[in-house]
């Protein structure tokens, strides 16, 4: 895995990309239920090609109010989906059940509740982390046959590590370390670049003197945080993943390509035909493809796993000691 600078998984939310297979390529993230409301939330109803390879989610993220499970109920969904839709034997690992610090439910005037991005205070975190803990350790001790993604929270550098610290025994050689809530750093990178960094720069070393050797960030595609994360795991020999569901569905937005290979000239594919045309390449060159958006859809993803596969040698790769490091700075520990 170590020839691949950063390994893509690609989410899974439908059963055919436009009339064609869907194809996320060798690994995917799944999770049992979507939905950004409480009144739109439903079971993920998705086909998984039998040579992929499954990181599943938890479905935390779906949960409202009054929506949480206890964590066996957790887990037992999420043995339920992988027997229902036939990805059992294709799990690479599974995830704990944590309580996501990066989004909120307020409820609107017809008493429905909506997920939206946004981060809580340090002092609302406090129960989210305690939860997220014990979730791993459920998760822990019952393994069932499967690596776990043993998920950590914080809003702080030292909440964040604190989490950490008392998630790390639970851990076994296989599982990897869920780096949670920085999913909204791309939307949000004035606000949430300074506290990912003061995080991952406490955090890695830590993991790596722990001999932590897999982390996964969950869904960050945001090049500029991916480029420090990936140099910190470099120095302390750590395999980085992430995963999105976003280079499935960005052609259907009729938006291609991210960071330097963004093309702002492409149109989404309205009408199925016959014709090939060119699409850019995550290296700049022009890949010709059928006229299909399904087709589309499935070789965004194929460039983006190439991208972030090919990620050091990309200008987001700090080629010396990032500046992060050599900069003065005060630690705000309070975000």
């Amino acid at each position: 895995m170590m020839d691949e600078a950063i390994r893509f998984y690609c989410g899974i939310g439908e059963r055919q990309w436009n009339h064609h297979p869907v194809a996320p390529g060798a690994y995917a993230c799944v999770s049992p239920v979507y939905g950004n409301s409480t009144e739109t939330k439903q079971v993920n109803r998705v086909v998984v090609p039998d040579t992929t390879l499954v990181l599943q989610d938890s479905g935390a993220f779906s949960d409202g109010p009054g929506q949480r499970l206890t964590f066996k109920e957790a887990l037992q969904r999420q043995e339920r989906h992988a027997e229902q839709f036939g990805y059992a034997g294709q799990l690479e690992g599974r995830a704990s059940y944590d309580v996501l610090i990066d989004e909120m439910w307020p409820e609107d005037e017809h008493g429905v509740y909506g997920r939206v991005k946004r981060r809580w205070s340090e002092n609302q975190a406090e129960e989210a982390v305690e939860q997220t803990i014990q979730a791993a350790r459920y998760l822990h001790e019952h393994r069932n046959g499967v690596a776990c993604v043993l998920s950590a929270q914080g809003v702080s550098a030292r909440q964040y590590l604190r989490c950490a610290e008392r998630i790390l025994p639970y851990f076994q050689d296989g599982d990897l370390f869920g780096l949670g809530g920085f999913c909204i750093t791309g939307k949000q990178p004035a606000q949430m670049m300074p506290v990912f960094r003061e995080t991952v720069y406490t955090l890695l070393p830590f993991l790596g003197r722990e001999r932590v050797k897999r982390v996964h960030i969950w869904g960050v595609c945001y090049a500029p945080a991916l480029a420090e994360l990936l140099w910190l795991c470099d120095q302390w020999n750590i395999q980085l993943s992430t995963d999105s569901i976003g280079p499935s569905v960005r052609p259907a937005q009729g938006r291609w390509g991210y960071a330097e290979w963004r093309d702002r000239t492409y149109r989404r594919v309205n009408e199925e035909s016959g014709i090939r045309r060119p699409v850019r390449g995550y290296d700049g060159s022009p890949v010709f493809i059928q006229d299909a958006l399904g087709i589309h859809r499935a070789e965004h993803v194929r460039q983006v796993r190439l991208w972030l596969s090919n990620f050091r040698s990309t200008r987001h790769y700090p080629q010396d000691e990032p500046q992060w490091l050599t900069r003065p700075r005060q630690l705000s520990f309070v975000f």
